[in-house]
Order: C-alpha cells, then structure tokens, then sequence
C-alpha cells in the first residue's frame, strides 16, 4: 500500500514537472497572473479643444478660427457628440479641475435648474452627461505640478533659482525643424476643426495615433535641462491626475469617463493602457 502510495506521489510530480516544462514563455500572458477577477473598471477618455478658448497654452487660436458651440447649427452638433459618449454609460466622470474648485456648486445649481449652461467643454459636454445618467457630483481630477509644489515650499527660496535655471535654459544647437511642423500641424487642425462636424473633430483628436503624435511635441527639448523641467511639470501633473483617478475608482463596475484638454490624453493613454487595473475604451470604438 505505502509503495503504491509512493508511486502515485510520483507520478503526480512528474506530472507537474512536465507540465511546467512545456509552458513556453512565447504563449505567457503576463496578465494572467496581474489582472485578477472577471471584470475590471472601465475609462473613457476624452480629450476635447477648451469651448470658451481661454488661450492659456502654448498654442493659441485665432478668433477667425474659433468654433462657437452656442450657435444653433453647433448645439446640434454638441447634442450628436454627447449621443455618441452617452453609449459608454458612465457612472462617474472626471473633469479638468483642481481640489477647491466651485465646479460642483455650479454643476448643482444646473441640475436644480438655478443655471444656463456656459460655453466651456466642462458644462456642455460634463454637466449635460452627468445630468444624463444620474451623477450627482463630478470628480475633480486635475492636480497642481511638482514645480509648483517646489515653488511654493517652505524652502522656496532655494528651489526657485534652480526652477528658473531649468525653465529658462536653451542649447543654441536646438534644431527647431520638428517643433515648426507641429505649429504649422496645429494652425491647420484649426482650419478644420473650424469647418467640421464636432464629432468628426473629437474622432480624430482621440484617434491612438494623433494622441501619440501630439505627445511628441513635448519630446522636442530646447536643452538638457528641459528634460528634468518636463518631468516636473508635465509628466508629474499627469501622474497625479492617474493617482486621482485611480483614488477614486471604488468598484469593478465603475465607468469613467475622462474629460480633458487633448493635450493631456499622450501621457494619460499610456498610463491606462499599461496598468492592469483598468480596462481602457477607445473612444473611436463607441
């Protein structure tokens, strides 16, 4: 009996061994082991020009090219592109403002119907979402910077020349032949975006390949310094802004949907398509 015991044990283990043996790492899903459960939270995102244009960025648009989403003809268009959203469902959505802001005091007197909705992206596309599927309260998504932390620490005074040293510095050899075909690439986006259907618009502003294209611009440093300033200014702000939203995600079922200036979608669609956490939606693919 304890031999035939043995014998069994044996077999067993071989078993195993061979099993192990033929698993090949060509066939290895590293998911297998990092995703876990049946379902995982799903995110929208959606990057958008800003509606009212404050002109804040780099790159700002002229008046002539400016789309006024409060005309007729254009809320009509608004209304298709928020039909189109509206198919991921969303049970929370994230919108470009910091801890503090008064967004939801607004958002709150629009649902109660003490409020016009204005012209920027946040309350023509953000409240009348929200308002769609029942969301009582938006997130607040955006963060400040690392150099802004910096520069307004205890030790300010230290940290600011250094800052300036880093933001300010140029290498006379910078070849500036890319950075001009992204300006020229913009005012000619402009043009048509002007002319164009919002959801057609929103497609091709969302589309992987015009994301990774448009993070490009950022990769073309004017000096060895500009790579560390970069890190401590766009590529924390959009670290912090994952840690939001990732701080807020509270179930598998979660839908959420991103609300965001374009510009930031590069980092952001890297960011979610890398973590095992999320399940990423494309928005083309609605």
């Amino acid at each position: 009996m304890r031999a035939l015991l043995t014998l069994l044990l044996l077999t067993l283990y071989c078993t195993c061994v061979s099993a192990q043996k033929e698993q090949s790492i060509v066939d290895f899903n590293p998911d297998d082991i990092l995703v876990q459960g049946d379902k995982l939270p799903k995110i929208l995102l959606v990057g958008s020009f800003h509606f009212d244009y404050p002109n804040l960025d780099s790159h700002k648009t002229s008046a002539e090219d400016q789309v006024d989403v409060e005309t007729a003809a254009k809320q009509a268009e608004v209304r298709e592109l928020l039909d189109y959203i509206a198919r991921f469902k969303p049970t929370k959505i994230v919108v470009e403002r910091r801890s503090g802001s008064a967004i939801n005091e607004a958002y709150k007197q629009y649902l109660a119907g003490e409020r016009q909705l204005r012209k920027g992206e946040i309350e023509q596309l953000g409240f009348r979402l929200g308002k769609r599927f029942g969301i009582d309260t938006l997130i607040l998504g955006d963060a400040f910077t690392f150099s802004n932390s910096l520069r307004w620490h205890k030790d300010s005074a230290v940290y600011r020349p250094m800052m300036d040293s880093l933001f300010s510095a140029k290498d006379i050899d910078f070849d500036s032949t890319i950075d001009n075909r992204y300006w020229e690439l913009y005012d000619l986006e402009d043009k048509l975006e002007a002319k164009s259907r919002l959801l057609d618009v929103f497609k091709h502003m969302n589309d992987p390949h015009r994301l990774r294209r448009g993070h490009g611009h950022y990769l073309e440093f004017e000096s060895d310094e500009a790579v560390d300033a970069l890190a401590i200014w766009w590529y924390s702000r959009n670290l912090r802004i994952y840690r939001n939203i990732r701080k807020s995600t509270t179930s598998p079922d979660d839908r959420i949907l991103v609300l965001f200036g374009a510009g930031h979608m590069g980092i952001l669609r890297q960011q979610f398509e890398s973590s095992p956490a999320y399940e990423l939606v494309d928005f083309g693919d609605l």
